[in-house]
Protein backbone atom coordinates (compact mmCIF):
# COMPACT_ATOMS: atom_id res chain seq x y z
CA UNK A 1 0.00 0.00 0.00
CA UNK A 2 1.34 3.12 -0.73
CA UNK A 3 1.65 5.58 2.11
CA UNK A 4 1.58 9.37 2.97
CA UNK A 5 5.09 9.47 2.30
CA UNK A 6 5.06 8.18 -1.34
CA UNK A 7 1.75 10.43 -1.81
CA UNK A 8 4.09 13.30 -1.75
CA UNK A 9 6.98 12.06 -3.63
CA UNK A 10 4.70 11.77 -6.71
CA UNK A 11 2.73 14.50 -5.91
CA UNK A 12 5.93 16.70 -5.76
CA UNK A 13 7.68 14.99 -8.51
CA UNK A 14 4.58 15.48 -11.29
CA UNK A 15 4.85 19.62 -10.47
CA UNK A 16 8.38 19.27 -11.91
CA UNK A 17 7.21 17.60 -15.22
CA UNK A 18 6.69 20.80 -16.56
CA UNK A 19 10.92 21.39 -16.27
CA UNK A 20 11.99 18.12 -18.51
CA UNK A 21 14.52 17.82 -20.88
CA UNK A 22 16.09 14.83 -22.83
CA UNK A 23 19.79 14.78 -21.39
CA UNK A 24 21.44 12.59 -18.46
CA UNK A 25 24.20 13.71 -16.40
CA UNK A 26 27.19 11.72 -16.24
CA UNK A 27 27.54 12.03 -12.79
CA UNK A 28 24.67 9.44 -12.11
CA UNK A 29 24.61 5.69 -11.53
CA UNK A 30 24.01 3.60 -14.09
CA UNK A 31 21.70 0.58 -13.01
CA UNK A 32 22.91 -2.65 -11.39
CA UNK A 33 20.76 -4.81 -13.24
CA UNK A 34 22.80 -7.76 -14.80
CA UNK A 35 20.66 -7.74 -18.07
CA UNK A 36 22.22 -4.22 -18.64
CA UNK A 37 25.56 -4.93 -17.45
CA UNK A 38 26.29 -7.77 -19.55
CA UNK A 39 27.11 -5.83 -22.54
CA UNK A 40 28.78 -3.10 -20.60
CA UNK A 41 31.34 -5.90 -19.00
CA UNK A 42 32.27 -7.39 -22.33
CA UNK A 43 33.17 -4.14 -23.80
CA UNK A 44 35.24 -3.04 -20.59
CA UNK A 45 36.95 -6.48 -21.16
CA UNK A 46 38.78 -5.68 -23.90
CA UNK A 47 42.37 -5.11 -23.34
CA UNK A 48 42.28 -2.07 -25.10
CA UNK A 49 40.31 -0.85 -21.90
CA UNK A 50 42.03 0.22 -18.84
CA UNK A 51 38.74 0.74 -16.73
CA UNK A 52 37.55 -0.30 -12.92
CA UNK A 53 35.53 -2.20 -12.67
CA UNK A 54 35.09 -3.60 -9.15
CA UNK A 55 32.88 -0.90 -7.99
CA UNK A 56 29.51 -0.81 -8.96
CA UNK A 57 27.13 0.81 -9.52
CA UNK A 58 29.08 2.24 -12.35
CA UNK A 59 28.79 6.00 -13.26
CA UNK A 60 27.19 7.26 -16.47
CA UNK A 61 30.53 9.03 -17.02
CA UNK A 62 32.24 5.49 -16.86
CA UNK A 63 30.20 4.25 -19.72
CA UNK A 64 29.24 6.94 -21.94
CA UNK A 65 31.73 6.25 -24.75
CA UNK A 66 30.30 2.47 -24.99
CA UNK A 67 29.67 1.90 -28.65
CA UNK A 68 25.48 -0.16 -28.62
CA UNK A 69 22.69 -0.27 -29.81
CA UNK A 70 20.46 1.60 -27.41
CA UNK A 71 18.03 -1.31 -27.56
CA UNK A 72 20.07 -3.27 -25.30
CA UNK A 73 20.58 -0.47 -22.95
CA UNK A 74 18.42 1.42 -20.62
CA UNK A 75 17.70 4.53 -22.74
CA UNK A 76 18.83 6.98 -19.98
CA UNK A 77 22.67 5.93 -20.81
CA UNK A 78 25.05 8.34 -21.96
CA UNK A 79 25.09 9.02 -25.87
CA UNK A 80 21.84 8.05 -26.85
CA UNK A 81 20.02 9.90 -30.25
CA UNK A 82 18.01 11.78 -27.51
CA UNK A 83 21.09 12.88 -25.79
CA UNK A 84 22.59 14.10 -28.60
CA UNK A 85 19.97 16.31 -29.99
CA UNK A 86 20.04 17.99 -26.77
CA UNK A 87 23.76 17.84 -25.68
CA UNK A 88 23.95 21.57 -25.10
CA UNK A 89 21.52 21.49 -22.28
CA UNK A 90 22.60 22.89 -18.28
CA UNK A 91 19.88 21.33 -16.76
CA UNK A 92 17.44 18.28 -16.93
CA UNK A 93 14.67 17.23 -14.35
CA UNK A 94 12.64 13.41 -15.95
CA UNK A 95 9.60 11.71 -14.11
CA UNK A 96 8.80 7.73 -15.16
CA UNK A 97 6.42 5.76 -13.37
CA UNK A 98 7.69 2.49 -11.78
CA UNK A 99 5.77 -1.09 -12.32
CA UNK A 100 5.77 -4.13 -10.82
CA UNK A 101 3.09 -6.62 -12.03
CA UNK A 102 3.96 -10.37 -11.91
CA UNK A 103 2.20 -13.77 -11.42
CA UNK A 104 3.60 -17.28 -10.73
CA UNK A 105 2.56 -20.85 -10.34
CA UNK A 106 4.51 -23.40 -8.48
CA UNK A 107 3.77 -27.13 -8.87
CA UNK A 108 5.33 -30.42 -6.85
CA UNK A 109 5.65 -30.41 -3.11
CA UNK A 110 3.27 -27.20 -2.66
CA UNK A 111 0.61 -26.07 -5.45
CA UNK A 112 0.24 -21.99 -5.26
CA UNK A 113 -0.54 -18.93 -7.00
CA UNK A 114 2.02 -16.32 -6.71
CA UNK A 115 1.02 -12.63 -7.36
CA UNK A 116 2.98 -9.01 -6.95
CA UNK A 117 1.78 -5.87 -8.38
CA UNK A 118 3.39 -2.52 -6.94
CA UNK A 119 3.41 0.86 -8.78
CA UNK A 120 5.59 4.18 -7.88
CA UNK A 121 8.03 6.93 -9.11
CA UNK A 122 11.52 7.87 -10.49
CA UNK A 123 12.59 11.19 -10.59
CA UNK A 124 15.66 11.91 -11.60
CA UNK A 125 18.07 14.67 -13.25
CA UNK A 126 20.90 17.12 -13.04
CA UNK A 127 21.82 21.08 -12.28
CA UNK A 128 24.66 21.60 -14.50
CA UNK A 129 27.49 19.30 -15.15
CA UNK A 130 28.62 18.64 -11.48
CA UNK A 131 25.04 18.07 -9.75
CA UNK A 132 22.84 15.42 -10.31
CA UNK A 133 20.16 13.42 -8.07
CA UNK A 134 17.79 10.57 -8.40
CA UNK A 135 15.17 9.31 -6.43
CA UNK A 136 13.02 6.11 -6.51
CA UNK A 137 9.90 5.34 -4.39
CA UNK A 138 7.46 2.39 -5.03
CA UNK A 139 4.65 0.54 -2.96
CA UNK A 140 2.33 -2.90 -3.35
CA UNK A 141 1.07 -6.02 -1.98
CA UNK A 142 2.43 -9.48 -2.65
CA UNK A 143 1.65 -13.13 -2.38
CA UNK A 144 5.15 -15.19 -2.92
CA UNK A 145 6.08 -18.47 -4.24
CA UNK A 146 6.73 -21.04 -1.24
CA UNK A 147 10.75 -20.76 -1.08
CA UNK A 148 10.51 -16.50 -1.12
CA UNK A 149 7.16 -16.78 1.23
CA UNK A 150 9.72 -18.89 3.69
CA UNK A 151 12.47 -16.44 3.54
CA UNK A 152 9.75 -13.62 4.35
CA UNK A 153 8.57 -15.76 7.22
CA UNK A 154 11.32 -15.90 8.99
CA UNK A 155 12.64 -12.57 8.37
CA UNK A 156 10.03 -10.25 7.43
CA UNK A 157 11.63 -9.01 5.07
CA UNK A 158 10.99 -9.03 1.07
CA UNK A 159 14.12 -9.86 -0.27
CA UNK A 160 16.22 -6.76 -1.45
CA UNK A 161 13.21 -4.57 -1.00
CA UNK A 162 12.48 -3.64 2.39
CA UNK A 163 10.55 -4.41 5.66
CA UNK A 164 6.96 -6.20 5.01
CA UNK A 165 3.68 -6.40 6.58
CA UNK A 166 0.80 -9.02 6.68
CA UNK A 167 -2.13 -7.64 4.75
CA UNK A 168 -4.50 -10.74 5.54
CA UNK A 169 -4.84 -13.34 7.63
CA UNK A 170 -5.51 -16.51 4.82
CA UNK A 171 -2.23 -18.82 6.34
CA UNK A 172 -1.76 -20.83 2.94
CA UNK A 173 -1.70 -17.59 0.80
CA UNK A 174 0.08 -15.00 3.11
CA UNK A 175 -0.47 -11.39 1.48
CA UNK A 176 2.35 -8.81 2.23
CA UNK A 177 2.72 -5.02 1.62
CA UNK A 178 5.70 -3.53 1.11
CA UNK A 179 7.45 -0.30 0.15
CA UNK A 180 10.53 0.40 -1.53
CA UNK A 181 12.66 4.08 -1.19
CA UNK A 182 15.83 4.54 -2.91
CA UNK A 183 18.00 7.85 -3.92
CA UNK A 184 20.70 9.45 -3.63
CA UNK A 185 22.26 13.02 -4.40
CA UNK A 186 25.74 12.92 -6.46
CA UNK A 187 28.47 15.89 -6.83
CA UNK A 188 31.54 16.14 -8.69
CA UNK A 189 33.42 19.00 -7.86
CA UNK A 190 36.01 17.32 -10.78
CA UNK A 191 37.30 14.42 -12.43
CA UNK A 192 39.35 12.88 -9.83
CA UNK A 193 36.13 13.33 -7.16
CA UNK A 194 32.73 11.96 -6.95
CA UNK A 195 30.61 12.72 -3.81
CA UNK A 196 27.52 10.76 -2.91
CA UNK A 197 24.77 10.97 -0.25
CA UNK A 198 21.59 9.32 -0.02
CA UNK A 199 19.79 5.43 0.47
CA UNK A 200 20.71 2.93 -2.12
CA UNK A 201 22.36 -0.10 -2.59
CA UNK A 202 25.99 -0.80 -3.90
CA UNK A 203 27.83 -4.10 -5.58
CA UNK A 204 31.66 -4.62 -5.06
CA UNK A 205 33.30 -7.41 -6.94
CA UNK A 206 33.69 -9.27 -10.74
CA UNK A 207 30.99 -11.70 -10.21
CA UNK A 208 27.42 -12.86 -9.64
CA UNK A 209 27.69 -13.01 -5.82
CA UNK A 210 30.53 -10.90 -3.91
CA UNK A 211 31.91 -11.96 -0.84
CA UNK A 212 32.72 -8.19 0.19
CA UNK A 213 29.34 -6.28 -0.95
CA UNK A 214 26.21 -6.95 -2.21
CA UNK A 215 23.32 -5.67 -3.66
CA UNK A 216 21.29 -8.47 -1.85
CA UNK A 217 19.82 -6.52 1.17
CA UNK A 218 17.49 -3.42 0.78
CA UNK A 219 18.85 0.47 0.46
CA UNK A 220 20.69 1.50 3.35
CA UNK A 221 21.82 5.17 4.05
CA UNK A 222 25.15 6.27 3.09
CA UNK A 223 27.71 8.72 1.93
CA UNK A 224 30.52 7.29 -0.78
CA UNK A 225 33.80 9.19 -1.83
CA UNK A 226 35.39 8.06 -4.62
CA UNK A 227 38.72 8.91 -6.26
CA UNK A 228 40.48 8.37 -8.75
CA UNK A 229 44.27 8.91 -9.83
CA UNK A 230 45.85 7.63 -12.84
CA UNK A 231 45.61 3.72 -12.39
CA UNK A 232 44.04 3.49 -9.00
CA UNK A 233 40.42 4.04 -7.37
CA UNK A 234 39.54 4.55 -3.98
CA UNK A 235 36.51 4.12 -2.49
CA UNK A 236 35.32 5.15 0.59
CA UNK A 237 31.66 4.06 1.94
CA UNK A 238 30.03 5.40 5.08
CA UNK A 239 26.38 3.79 6.14
CA UNK A 240 23.87 3.80 8.60
CA UNK A 241 21.96 0.17 8.90
CA UNK A 242 19.25 -0.91 10.79
CA UNK A 243 19.39 -4.83 13.13
CA UNK A 244 15.69 -6.02 13.19
CA UNK A 245 16.23 -9.04 14.97
CA UNK A 246 14.53 -8.65 18.04
CA UNK A 247 11.65 -10.46 18.57
CA UNK A 248 9.33 -7.86 18.33
CA UNK A 249 9.78 -7.31 15.17
CA UNK A 250 8.34 -4.30 15.81
CA UNK A 251 10.30 -0.81 13.93
CA UNK A 252 10.68 0.54 17.11
CA UNK A 253 12.95 -1.90 18.51
CA UNK A 254 14.89 -2.25 15.46
CA UNK A 255 18.75 -1.01 16.52
CA UNK A 256 21.33 1.16 15.10
CA UNK A 257 24.46 -0.18 13.38
CA UNK A 258 27.29 1.48 11.69
CA UNK A 259 29.84 0.26 8.76
CA UNK A 260 32.38 1.88 7.03
CA UNK A 261 34.21 0.16 4.07
CA UNK A 262 37.22 1.21 2.03
CA UNK A 263 38.47 -0.23 -1.34
CA UNK A 264 41.74 0.42 -3.06
CA UNK A 265 41.46 -0.89 -6.74
CA UNK A 266 44.89 -0.64 -8.97
CA UNK A 267 44.58 -1.27 -12.94
CA UNK A 268 48.23 -2.90 -12.58
CA UNK A 269 48.58 -3.28 -16.44
CA UNK A 270 45.20 -2.75 -19.20
CA UNK A 271 45.20 -7.11 -18.48
CA UNK A 272 45.18 -7.18 -14.80
CA UNK A 273 43.74 -5.56 -12.03
CA UNK A 274 43.85 -6.38 -8.09
CA UNK A 275 42.22 -4.51 -5.03
CA UNK A 276 42.67 -4.14 -0.92
CA UNK A 277 39.74 -4.37 1.01
CA UNK A 278 38.25 -3.77 4.23
CA UNK A 279 35.39 -2.92 6.54
CA UNK A 280 34.51 -2.50 9.89
CA UNK A 281 30.81 -2.66 11.72
CA UNK A 282 30.27 -1.48 15.15
CA UNK A 283 26.67 -1.23 16.13
CA UNK A 284 25.28 2.33 17.79
CA UNK A 285 24.63 1.45 21.64
CA UNK A 286 24.82 -1.50 23.99
CA UNK A 287 23.79 -2.15 27.90
CA UNK A 288 26.11 0.60 29.34
CA UNK A 289 26.60 3.40 26.36
CA UNK A 290 25.42 5.21 23.63
CA UNK A 291 28.29 5.32 20.93
CA UNK A 292 26.66 6.36 17.46
CA UNK A 293 28.83 7.35 14.43
CA UNK A 294 32.42 6.44 15.98
CA UNK A 295 34.18 9.42 14.64
CA UNK A 296 37.33 7.00 14.60
CA UNK A 297 36.06 5.38 11.69
CA UNK A 298 35.39 8.41 9.64
CA UNK A 299 39.02 8.94 8.95
CA UNK A 300 39.06 7.96 5.13
CA UNK A 301 42.71 6.64 4.87
CA UNK A 302 43.07 4.11 7.79
CA UNK A 303 43.59 0.46 8.61
CA UNK A 304 40.43 -0.68 11.11
CA UNK A 305 42.13 -3.50 12.79
CA UNK A 306 44.87 -1.67 14.60
CA UNK A 307 42.15 1.46 15.36
CA UNK A 308 39.84 -1.32 16.72
CA UNK A 309 42.77 -2.57 18.88
CA UNK A 310 43.65 0.71 20.07
CA UNK A 311 39.92 1.50 21.13
CA UNK A 312 40.09 -1.53 22.94
CA UNK A 313 36.38 -2.61 20.75
CA UNK A 314 35.41 -5.75 19.77
CA UNK A 315 34.00 -4.46 16.56
CA UNK A 316 33.40 -6.91 14.18
CA UNK A 317 36.35 -6.25 11.43
CA UNK A 318 36.97 -7.86 7.97
CA UNK A 319 39.96 -7.38 5.26
CA UNK A 320 40.00 -9.18 1.90
CA UNK A 321 41.99 -8.83 -1.81
CA UNK A 322 40.77 -9.45 -5.00
CA UNK A 323 41.81 -9.49 -8.64
CA UNK A 324 41.20 -9.68 -12.53
CA UNK A 325 42.74 -11.00 -14.97
CA UNK A 326 41.71 -10.33 -18.71
CA UNK A 327 42.93 -13.57 -21.01
CA UNK A 328 43.11 -13.45 -24.81
CA UNK A 329 40.72 -11.14 -25.95
CA UNK A 330 36.99 -12.00 -24.73
CA UNK A 331 37.99 -13.73 -21.28
CA UNK A 332 38.38 -12.88 -17.91
CA UNK A 333 39.41 -14.72 -14.34
CA UNK A 334 38.14 -13.22 -11.08
CA UNK A 335 38.38 -13.79 -7.56
CA UNK A 336 37.98 -12.66 -3.88
CA UNK A 337 39.72 -13.74 -0.57
CA UNK A 338 38.17 -12.65 2.77
CA UNK A 339 39.33 -12.77 5.98
CA UNK A 340 36.94 -12.45 8.98
CA UNK A 341 39.39 -13.81 11.29
CA UNK A 342 42.96 -15.63 10.77
CA UNK A 343 45.44 -17.40 12.69
CA UNK A 344 48.15 -18.63 10.92
CA UNK A 345 48.89 -21.74 13.24
CA UNK A 346 45.22 -22.38 13.70
CA UNK A 347 44.74 -22.96 9.87
CA UNK A 348 47.74 -25.09 9.50
CA UNK A 349 46.93 -27.01 12.36
CA UNK A 350 43.88 -27.61 10.13
CA UNK A 351 41.99 -28.98 13.69
CA UNK A 352 38.80 -27.36 12.53
CA UNK A 353 38.83 -24.20 14.68
CA UNK A 354 35.68 -22.47 15.05
CA UNK A 355 37.51 -18.77 14.23
CA UNK A 356 39.14 -19.82 11.10
CA UNK A 357 36.59 -17.58 9.35
CA UNK A 358 37.81 -16.90 5.93
CA UNK A 359 35.95 -17.31 2.12
CA UNK A 360 36.96 -16.97 -1.49
CA UNK A 361 35.59 -16.97 -4.52
CA UNK A 362 36.91 -17.68 -7.99
CA UNK A 363 35.16 -17.29 -11.46
CA UNK A 364 35.27 -17.03 -14.87
CA UNK A 365 33.49 -15.32 -17.69
CA UNK A 366 33.91 -15.58 -21.51
CA UNK A 367 31.87 -12.91 -24.21
CA UNK A 368 30.82 -13.49 -27.81
CA UNK A 369 31.01 -16.72 -27.04
CA UNK A 370 32.00 -19.29 -30.09
CA UNK A 371 32.34 -15.88 -31.66
CA UNK A 372 28.76 -15.11 -31.50
CA UNK A 373 27.95 -11.66 -30.33
CA UNK A 374 26.20 -11.10 -27.44
CA UNK A 375 26.54 -14.58 -26.41
CA UNK A 376 27.92 -15.05 -23.39
CA UNK A 377 29.11 -17.59 -19.87
CA UNK A 378 29.92 -17.22 -16.90
CA UNK A 379 30.56 -19.91 -13.61
CA UNK A 380 31.91 -18.69 -10.11
CA UNK A 381 32.55 -20.96 -7.02
CA UNK A 382 31.74 -19.46 -3.35
CA UNK A 383 32.99 -21.35 -0.55
CA UNK A 384 32.46 -19.51 3.27
CA UNK A 385 33.75 -21.38 6.52
CA UNK A 386 31.14 -21.45 9.28
CA UNK A 387 30.55 -18.36 11.50
CA UNK A 388 32.09 -15.88 8.96
CA UNK A 389 30.84 -12.62 8.59
CA UNK A 390 28.77 -13.15 12.39
CA UNK A 391 29.90 -11.60 16.09
CA UNK A 392 29.55 -12.15 19.25
CA UNK A 393 26.81 -9.47 19.61
CA UNK A 394 24.15 -9.99 17.30
CA UNK A 395 23.87 -6.45 16.58
CA UNK A 396 27.61 -5.97 14.35
CA UNK A 397 27.10 -8.86 12.46
CA UNK A 398 27.70 -8.13 9.00
CA UNK A 399 23.78 -7.87 7.91
CA UNK A 400 21.35 -4.96 7.07
CA UNK A 401 17.71 -5.78 7.95
CA UNK A 402 17.35 -9.11 8.64
CA UNK A 403 19.56 -9.92 5.21
CA UNK A 404 23.18 -10.44 4.63
CA UNK A 405 25.53 -7.92 3.48
CA UNK A 406 27.97 -10.36 1.11
CA UNK A 407 26.25 -13.71 -0.28
CA UNK A 408 22.68 -14.18 0.42
CA UNK A 409 23.35 -17.85 1.94
CA UNK A 410 25.37 -16.38 4.88
CA UNK A 411 27.95 -19.03 5.96
CA UNK A 412 29.17 -22.45 6.25
CA UNK A 413 28.38 -23.50 2.51
CA UNK A 414 29.93 -23.79 -0.74
CA UNK A 415 28.32 -22.81 -4.31
CA UNK A 416 29.04 -23.62 -8.07
CA UNK A 417 26.88 -21.84 -10.02
CA UNK A 418 26.67 -20.83 -13.91
CA UNK A 419 25.05 -18.71 -16.60
CA UNK A 420 24.66 -18.49 -20.09
CA UNK A 421 22.84 -15.69 -22.02
CA UNK A 422 21.97 -13.87 -25.41
CA UNK A 423 20.79 -10.77 -26.34
CA UNK A 424 19.59 -9.52 -30.07
CA UNK A 425 18.20 -6.24 -29.61
CA UNK A 426 15.38 -6.03 -26.92
CA UNK A 427 15.24 -9.33 -26.19
CA UNK A 428 17.51 -10.64 -23.55
CA UNK A 429 17.99 -14.82 -22.60
CA UNK A 430 19.27 -16.41 -19.70
CA UNK A 431 19.93 -20.00 -18.75
CA UNK A 432 21.31 -20.79 -14.60
CA UNK A 433 22.58 -23.70 -13.12
CA UNK A 434 23.23 -23.59 -9.51
CA UNK A 435 24.14 -26.19 -6.85
CA UNK A 436 24.92 -25.52 -3.48
CA UNK A 437 25.46 -27.17 0.35
CA UNK A 438 25.31 -25.78 3.21
CA UNK A 439 24.98 -26.69 6.85
CA UNK A 440 21.54 -25.56 8.90
CA UNK A 441 21.11 -25.25 12.39
CA UNK A 442 19.39 -28.38 14.02
CA UNK A 443 17.41 -28.91 17.49
CA UNK A 444 18.49 -24.75 17.82
CA UNK A 445 22.14 -25.77 18.01
CA UNK A 446 24.20 -22.80 15.55
CA UNK A 447 26.33 -24.89 13.39
CA UNK A 448 27.59 -21.22 11.22
CA UNK A 449 25.19 -20.87 8.94
CA UNK A 450 23.05 -17.85 10.37
CA UNK A 451 24.66 -15.07 10.15
CA UNK A 452 22.67 -13.12 12.62
CA UNK A 453 23.22 -15.55 16.04
CA UNK A 454 25.71 -15.17 18.03
CA UNK A 455 28.84 -17.04 17.60
CA UNK A 456 29.11 -17.55 20.92
CA UNK A 457 26.39 -20.50 21.20
CA UNK A 458 28.53 -22.45 18.94
CA UNK A 459 28.34 -26.51 19.93
CA UNK A 460 32.22 -26.45 19.87
CA UNK A 461 35.53 -24.59 19.27
CA UNK A 462 36.95 -27.25 17.51
CA UNK A 463 35.94 -30.05 15.04
CA UNK A 464 34.56 -27.22 12.60
CA UNK A 465 33.97 -28.25 8.97
CA UNK A 466 32.09 -26.33 6.07
CA UNK A 467 28.24 -28.09 5.42
CA UNK A 468 28.49 -29.37 8.99
CA UNK A 469 25.27 -29.17 10.83
CA UNK A 470 22.01 -30.27 9.28
CA UNK A 471 23.12 -30.34 5.49
CA UNK A 472 21.31 -29.16 2.44
CA UNK A 473 21.59 -29.68 -1.37
CA UNK A 474 20.07 -27.04 -3.23
CA UNK A 475 19.90 -27.95 -7.16
CA UNK A 476 18.30 -24.97 -9.06
CA UNK A 477 17.85 -24.84 -12.79
CA UNK A 478 15.74 -21.49 -14.61
CA UNK A 479 15.47 -20.26 -17.54
CA UNK A 480 14.35 -16.30 -18.43
CA UNK A 481 13.22 -14.69 -21.47
CA UNK A 482 13.13 -10.60 -21.17
CA UNK A 483 11.74 -8.07 -24.03
CA UNK A 484 12.31 -4.81 -23.73
CA UNK A 485 9.26 -2.45 -24.38
CA UNK A 486 10.08 1.12 -23.06
CA UNK A 487 13.47 1.82 -23.25
CA UNK A 488 12.84 5.25 -22.15
CA UNK A 489 11.49 3.28 -18.97
CA UNK A 490 13.18 0.35 -19.21
CA UNK A 491 10.05 -1.60 -18.92
CA UNK A 492 10.48 -4.80 -19.74
CA UNK A 493 7.88 -7.83 -20.06
CA UNK A 494 9.77 -11.11 -18.69
CA UNK A 495 8.45 -14.90 -18.40
CA UNK A 496 10.54 -17.83 -16.95
CA UNK A 497 10.84 -21.13 -15.08
CA UNK A 498 12.71 -22.53 -12.76
CA UNK A 499 12.94 -26.20 -11.12
CA UNK A 500 13.90 -26.37 -7.45
CA UNK A 501 15.35 -28.95 -5.80
CA UNK A 502 16.20 -29.59 -1.78
CA UNK A 503 17.54 -32.51 -0.43
CA UNK A 504 18.11 -33.13 3.08
CA UNK A 505 18.85 -36.42 4.97
CA UNK A 506 15.24 -37.72 5.24
CA UNK A 507 13.43 -35.69 2.88
CA UNK A 508 13.24 -33.74 -0.62
CA UNK A 509 11.10 -30.98 -1.67
CA UNK A 510 10.81 -30.64 -5.63
CA UNK A 511 9.32 -27.61 -7.07
CA UNK A 512 8.59 -26.68 -10.85
CA UNK A 513 8.00 -23.23 -10.99
CA UNK A 514 6.63 -20.61 -13.96
CA UNK A 515 6.31 -16.81 -13.80
CA UNK A 516 5.14 -13.89 -16.37
CA UNK A 517 6.03 -10.37 -15.36
CA UNK A 518 5.81 -6.52 -16.31
CA UNK A 519 8.07 -4.48 -14.72
CA UNK A 520 10.37 -1.70 -14.55
CA UNK A 521 14.59 -2.70 -12.90
CA UNK A 522 14.63 -1.79 -9.70
CA UNK A 523 17.51 -4.00 -8.99
CA UNK A 524 18.64 -7.84 -8.84
CA UNK A 525 16.33 -9.85 -6.46
CA UNK A 526 18.15 -12.67 -5.48
CA UNK A 527 15.06 -15.46 -4.24
CA UNK A 528 17.48 -18.33 -5.27
CA UNK A 529 18.64 -19.13 -1.54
Amino acid sequence: MINKKLSVFIGLTLLLLLWQQDVLSQQLNYTLSRDFLWGIDATLNSKEQNTQTFIKPYTYETVKNLNDSAAVFPRLLAGTKAEERDKKAKSQIEIYPLLNASAGYESGTTNRFSNDLAIGAHLLGYIGNKFAFNFKALGGKAVFNSFTDSIVSETSVNPGIGYVYRSNNDSLNQQYAYQYFSGYITYAPNKIFNIQLGQDKHFWGDGYRSLFLSDNASPYPYMKISTNVWRFTYTNLFTIMRDATNPSGMKKDWLFKYATLHHLGWNATKRINIGVFESVVWQGSDSTRYRGYDVNYLNPIMFFRPTEYSLGSSDNAFVGFNFKIKLFKKQQVYGQLLLDEFLLKEVTANKGWWANKQAFQIGFKSFDLFKIKHFNFQTEFNYVRPYTYAHGSVQQSYGHMNQALAHPLGANFWESISFMNYRYKRLFIEGKLQYAVYGGDSAGTDYGKNIFISYKNRPSDYGNFTTQGFQTNLITASLRAAYILDTRMNLKIELGGAYRVEERTHSTKQTLYFFIGLRTDLSNIYTDI
